[in-house]
């Protein structure tokens, strides 16, 4: 017996054996490769994935629906098929057409675009079954604007031009016109920024946890530009003009200039000009009680954020 155990050892011991694994491992490798690169005829099930529903439209029966195909190819293909059921897309717009109160897909309208998904490589023999029936639910659909939730806080001297709006700032929800109905706007969820002074930009979530779980919303997130900048601060001297005066009154009127203080970006405060701006009184607003009139900023540039007039009351006296 310890003849034996010495010689089994021994044997183990020598390169004979590592010479075998290798001769073996590799005659192994070469008989799995003449395998996969073989071919192979064989039917495996695809799961249906639509693409271009129309917004309005539920299918109900989307994940029920499968086809079976049959084809030809190398064990290489078959392997990534056997190792996760494959999807194959049928275009709902251009392949399915209304019968009556269900919607269908037959074989021979959707062939060119089914096997259009396969390589050159794979030949599809049959595909069954021939045709699927889809349920469809149709539902309304509303565009709805998106209301950014914001809680920011420029540092001094820092502000933004223009307001703040979200990218998209719309979207669409589809559900049952009765909820749709209820619903106004949306909200993002809150960003809270501090101290800010200079742009950035960022993605918000919107509060889709409001929503009622019928109702379908495609989109999830928003962009949020915020373009902080340095701003100041800016006096012009602006005439005054009485409007709807009638022709046979004439009216004297003190002070004949008004000054106006407004605020805007140190970009844009060269481009401000006198003339894009206008104060006026109306006269209609007149009456005996009173002796002034009340100056209106009618006409102000886009570029200042805020602005005031120094004075509030315009003296004016009437003489026929």
């Amino acid at each position: 017996m310890s003849l034996v155990t010495s010689t089994i050892k021994n044997f183990l011991r020598s390169r004979k054996l590592n010479v075998f694994l290798i001769f073996f491992m590799l005659a192994f490798f070469i008989l799995v490769l003449a395998r996969l690169s073989a071919s192979y005829t064989n039917t495996v099930k695809f799961n249906v994935a639509l693409k271009n529903i129309p917004d309005e439209m539920i299918v109900l029966n989307d994940s029920s629906n499968t086809l079976n195909f049959t084809m030809t190819t190398d064990g290489f293909e078959w392997m990534k098929y056997y190792i996760k059921t494959p999807s194959v897309e049928i275009d709902f717009k251009n392949e399915v057409k209304k019968a009556d109160s269900l919607y269908v897909w037959s074989l021979s309208r959707g062939y060119a675009g089914i096997n259009g998904q396969f390589n050159k490589d794979i030949v599809v023999k049959t595909i069954n079954p021939d045709t699927l029936l889809f349920k469809v639910d149709i539902n309304a659909v509303k565009t709805i604007p998106v209301i950014p939730n914001l809680n920011i806080s420029y540092s001094p001297g820092y502000n933004v031009l223009n307001a703040i709006v979200a990218v998209p700032d719309s979207i669409k929800i589809i559900g049952p016109e009765s909820l749709l109905s209820k619903i106004n706007s949306i909200e993002t969820k809150v960003l809270n920024r501090n101290a800010v002074n200079k742009p950035f930009s960022t993605q918000l979530a919107l509060k889709l946890e409001t929503l009622d779980s019928q109702i379908n919303v495609k989109t999830k997130t928003v962009s949020i530009n915020i373009k902080a900048e340095k701003f100041t601060e800016g006096t012009l001297s602006l005439p005054i003009n009485i409007i709807n005066v009638p022709n046979n009154v004439k009216v004297n009127y003190f002070p004949k200039t008004i000054n106006l203080s407004y605020y805007t970006s140190l970009e844009s405060y060269n481009t401000i000009d006198i003339n894009d701006f206008e104060v006026v009184c109306d006269f209609k607003e007149h009456n005996s009680k009173s002796s002034y009139l009340t100056p209106k900023l009618i006409k102000s540039p886009k570029a200042i954020k805020t602005f005031r007039l120094h004075e509030q009351k315009i003296e004016y006296i009437i003489s026929e």
